[in-house]
């Protein structure tokens, strides 16, 4: 099969936040070898590589990326031996959740309302719920920067509070995560909490990134952004929500408005509390 790599592709279109402008370099990978070639292709021409799931979680500049753009979101399949589930790295995490619940398969389900993939969710240690995906990850299958699939414990990765080594060590292509059993009606019963939560507390059908900062130690970032008094704050077409002060809406916007939102929020913040919040979300420049 001929490896298809397109020029000049807009980004907007491949992220959550609907914002940013064009890849250099595009490659929807289908397979696992499709990223093996992606990146030697990059390596033979010295450009970057960005891997893209399902886009949430990310802010990608109105220039847009000079480099090779993998997509993952096409790499899809599980297998289940015992409580063990090997997923690849384009399985949606709701999905995945759902399909394991019914399995009586419990650990995934804090994962139910996480819009991304496995591959993201692991390069971002995503969680909700008081639970973690390095709670719960045996191990990563990822394509080195020379091209070469290896096998990393996940306690290799050190994973913390939304980070990893990823991509730095390579980019994930599978998973395998360590689950228990447990009655389908109890998992998904705590599933159906999880989702209902969501949506009372968060702009969830919104263009959005997500959570644009992380929480600082004891405390809360939409908390402190609420109690400094932006709350539908905006700049051009991006605002903060009313609804989660965490999370910005992409009202016709430009990734300049929401990147100026960012600056002005986190010195708004340190004026009135000190406290310095981190971006949480990859921005892509």
């Amino acid at each position: 099969m001929v490896l298809t790599i397109r020029e000049n592709v807009p980004l907007a279109p491949y992220t959550t936040f609907r914002l940013g402008g064009p890849a250099r370099y595009f490659l929807d990978a289908q397979t696992v070898e499709d990223v093996v070639e992606g990146i030697r292709f990059a390596r033979e021409r010295n450009l970057r590589v960005l891997p893209l799931g399902a886009g949430s979680d990310v802010l990608v500049s109105d220039a847009g990326y000079d480099g090779v753009v993998i997509r993952l979101l096409r790499l899809r399949g599980k297998r289940i031996n015992g409580t063990y589930v090997y997923a690849m790295a384009g399985e949606p995490l709701p999905k995945l959740a759902r399909e394991l619940a019914e399995e009586g398969l419990s650990g995934f389900e804090y994962l139910v309302g996480v819009p991304g993939t496995v591959g993201g969710g692991v390069a971002k240690n995503a969680g909700a719920h008081g639970g973690e995906i390095k709670d719960i990850l045996e191990e990563a299958y990822v394509v080195d920067e020379e091209g070469e699939i290896k096998v990393v414990g996940g306690d290799s990765l050190s994973l913390s509070y939304r980070t990893s080594a990823l991509p730095d060590m390579g980019i994930l292509v599978e998973a395998k995560f360590s689950l228990t059993e447990d009655d389908p009606r109890r998992i998904l019963g705590k599933m159906e909490e999880f989702i209902r939560y969501r949506e009372k507390t968060q702009p969830w059908k919104e263009k959005t990134a997500g959570c644009m900062f992380k929480n600082p130690p004891g405390g809360y970032a939409g908390k402190l952004i609420e109690e400094a008094g932006l709350k539908g704050f905006r700049i051009g077409g991006v605002r903060v929500s009313e609804k989660h002060a965490n999370f910005f809406i992409n009202e016709g916007g430009t990734a300049d408005d929401a990147i100026r939102l960012i600056d002005h929020v986190r010195e708004r913040v340190f004026k009135v509390f000190g406290i310095e919040l981190e971006v949480e979300i990859e921005i892509v420049r």
